[in-house]
């Protein structure tokens, strides 16, 4: 039997003997982003240095195939944790199917390319899908958010939840996720995820920006699986149906179009797509795209066997913790040609309850 450091000394320059996560924070300028331990501690000494001797950072990490098959196998030696770049023991290791508590929100304005009995199926199928004792809350949103049910495992108030959505106007999905993370989520312990349906384009969240909740999502241990729609066409085909209607000289009728406003633009979608593909890769989730009510269907039941195959991992950091910094986290797989999604990082916040 080849033991584990002889396969990692073994390692070759030309192919890889392990498979990592992609760190993919927020992009800052090389003066605001420190690199390595030793850039950390040149920091301005009037900057709050804590020191962490028992506080726990958890990352959540998924390992699949390239065929995205789940690989359930990895023992704890095959883990290795970096921060900044520096490895870090791995103190702790969970691949029990611990409860899971589950934010389930759902995009309840217009533009919503599936009709509202479609949307209501698939969220009770995904939620028929989990283990009894995961808990779900169901939030939706139009302009503003609606909690609907707080964390729950009773699955009768989970389909009353889900049955009392309606459509209406607006779209405030920057302000549902700041509630969700910021106020709902950071109050709950144990494996926690967020399951958005939405087009991922923000249209009433006033002074909240998608930095925000990006910024937010680092800050916290939180998976999140957007299930995006694209409804920019059916957008377009509205308002070519709205616009004002005038007539000629000769009596002959006109469309006037008017200018396009937020939600309405290309460049929107375009922000959209970036948003939610980063908020995904950055807290370990994955974007699942739909276009119709099958493809909905599949990527509930993909994100669900996804929830019960997540490894836990824990380090105690070895460097000195200083409030408002970000620390980058890569993990590495001693196994060949994997794909490796994990917490790409987090933001120290004394103030949160950031480090379980």
């Amino acid at each position: 039997m080849v033991c584990l450091t002889g396969i990692l000394n073994a390692q070759s320059r030309r192919a890889k003997t392990y498979s990592e996560s992609a760190p993919t924070l927020e992009k800052r300028s090389d003066k605001d982003k420190p690199e390595t331990p030793s850039e950390i501690n040149q920091t301005n000494s009037e900057d709050e240095v804590i020191r962490v001797e028992t506080d726990l950072i958890i990352v959540p990490t998924r390992v699949t195939e390239r065929n995205g098959k789940s690989v359930a196998n990895i023992k704890k030696p095959e883990f290795k944790i970096f921060e900044n770049g520096v490895e870090q023991e791995v103190a702790y290791f969970n691949v029990e199917n611990q409860p899971i508590t589950v934010a389930l929100i759902l995009d309840m304005s217009y533009s919503s390319v599936f009709k509202l009995p479609e949307i209501q199926y698939a969220a009770f199928e995904f939620i028929n899908q989990l283990k009894p004792d995961d808990k779900v809350m169901v939030i939706s949103f139009d302009e503003k958010p609606h909690i609907l049910c707080e964390a729950t495992n009773n699955r009768t108030a989970l389909k009353l939840a889900i049955n009392s959505t309606s459509i209406s106007s607006g779209t405030g999905l920057y302000k549902t996720l700041d509630l969700v993370l910021n106020k709902k989520l950071n109050q709950v312990s144990g494996r926690k995820a967020i399951v958005l349906l939405s087009d991922g384009v923000d249209t009433s969240s006033g002074k909240l920006s998608a930095s925000d909740v990006l910024k937010s999502s680092v800050e916290t241990d939180v998976l999140v699986y957007p299930i995006q729609y694209d409804t920019y066409e059916d957008v377009q085909k509205s308002r070519k149906g709205s616009a004002e209607v005038r007539y000629d000289e000769n009596d002959r009728p006109y469309s006037v179009q008017r200018a396009k406003i937020k939600g309405e633009r290309l460049e929107d979608y375009k922000a959209a797509d970036q948003f939610l593909n980063q908020l995904s890769e950055q807290t370990g989730g994955s974007v699942y795209k739909v276009a119709d009510t099958f493809n909905l269907n599949s990527a509930f039941a993909k994100i669900a066997d996804d929830l019960r195959k997540i490894y836990a991992l824990g380090y105690y950091p070895s460097s000195e913790r200083k409030v408002g910094v970000r620390y980058a986290i890569k993990v590495r797989v001693y196994r060949p040609n994997l794909v490796v999604k994990a917490r790409s990082g987090y933001i120290f916040n004394q103030n949160r309850n950031l480090i379980k």
